[in-house]
């Protein structure tokens, strides 16, 4: 998969999550919920701007990681765009900075979570799941 290109400290970007994965969707809320200043834009991996977006990622693997998306259109996927999601969040900067000095850190960590977000999606209640939908409906609404 293509790796980051360093996007500037605070750009916009989009990140794109399986809206089927429970576990995703609780994880893209949480992040968008400590993304107070709105750099963050979640968008499901299977609606039509998801896929406009991932023309370059094959149909049968983009599924198979989240994604996100900068303002020039450069695609990053699973561990390389939890290093650049990361560095748009200021409570994330411990983590982005380790992300930047041992790149392999972010990619095995997300190998790890990617691999069991079934489990994970299990301890997802509903009252989370309402709460994480309603979160990230308002934030595709903002401009």
């Amino acid at each position: 998969m293509p790796s980051p290109t360093s996007v500037p400290e605070h750009s916009q970007l989009t990140v794109l999550y399986d809206e089927d994965c429970r576990f995703c969707r609780w994880s893209v809320a949480k992040l968008i919920s400590l993304d107070g200043a709105a750099h963050l834009r979640p968008e499901p991996i299977q609606s039509e701007l998801g896929q406009q977006l991932l023309a370059a990622i094959p149909t049968a693997e983009r599924l198979a990681s989240a994604h996100c998306v900068d303002a020039a259109g450069q695609v990053s996927s699973g561990g390389d765009a939890f290093s650049l999601v990361a560095a748009q969040i200021p409570g994330l900067g411990f983590a982005s900075r380790v992300a930047s000095a041992v790149p392999i850190v972010p990619q095995v960590g997300y190998r790890l979570v990617a691999g069991n977000r079934g489990s994970f999606g299990r301890f997802m209640t509903t009252e989370r799941l309402a709460a994480a939908d309603l979160a990230i409906a308002a934030r595709r609404k903002q401009p």
